[in-house]
């Protein structure tokens, strides 16, 4: 009966750590979610057109001020 319980015992410490490997490996037990990488990139990318656009317009207020419009 012992023998039965360490056998028992021994097959569920390795499943538990194979899925807990599993989760780590996919990055799903820390650290973000796919879905909320996915947003943020899309607010950088987002945040990255306003800084051209800006770039832009202060160019364009630089030439207004020197007269150069």
């Amino acid at each position: 009966m012992e023998i039965a319980l360490i056998i028992v015992a021994g097959i569920l410490v390795c499943t538990w750590m194979s899925f807990s490997y599993a989760k780590k490996a996919e990055g799903l037990e820390k650290g973000a979610s796919q879905r909320e990488i996915d947003a943020l990139q899309e607010h950088v990318n987002h945040m990255q057109e306003e800084i051209i656009s800006l770039k832009k317009e202060v160019r364009q207020l630089i030439q207004i001020a020197k007269g150069n419009e």
